[in-house]
């Protein structure tokens, strides 16, 4: 949903300084993922199973753009709801 069809009521700052926050933290966990990702598939020594390594790497990788993705969602979602009251 784009933001700028929405009524130009600013809802308090204080929710928006939250909903900023909780995005923030999203992105944050985000990044924490593709650091993991990246570093099972880097640095951490081969397992048993073969492709095992690279399996999770990947996994993490797509876990931390659907959490990017989700993010962005829920922080436009709850923007457009503080702005409509």
């Amino acid at each position: 949903m784009a933001l700028v069809d929405l009524p130009d009521d600013e809802p308090d700052y204080r929710f928006t300084l939250a909903n900023e926050r909780t995005f923030l933290a999203w992105i944050r966990t985000a990044l924490a993922l593709l650091a993991a990702g990246v570093a099972v598939r880097s640095v951490a020594e081969p397992f048993d199973v073969s492709g095992a390594r690279t399996a999770l790497a990947v996994a993490a990788i797509v876990l931390s753009a659907v959490s990017v993705v989700l993010a962005y969602r829920r922080w436009t979602g709850v923007q457009a709801a503080m702005r409509r009251g």
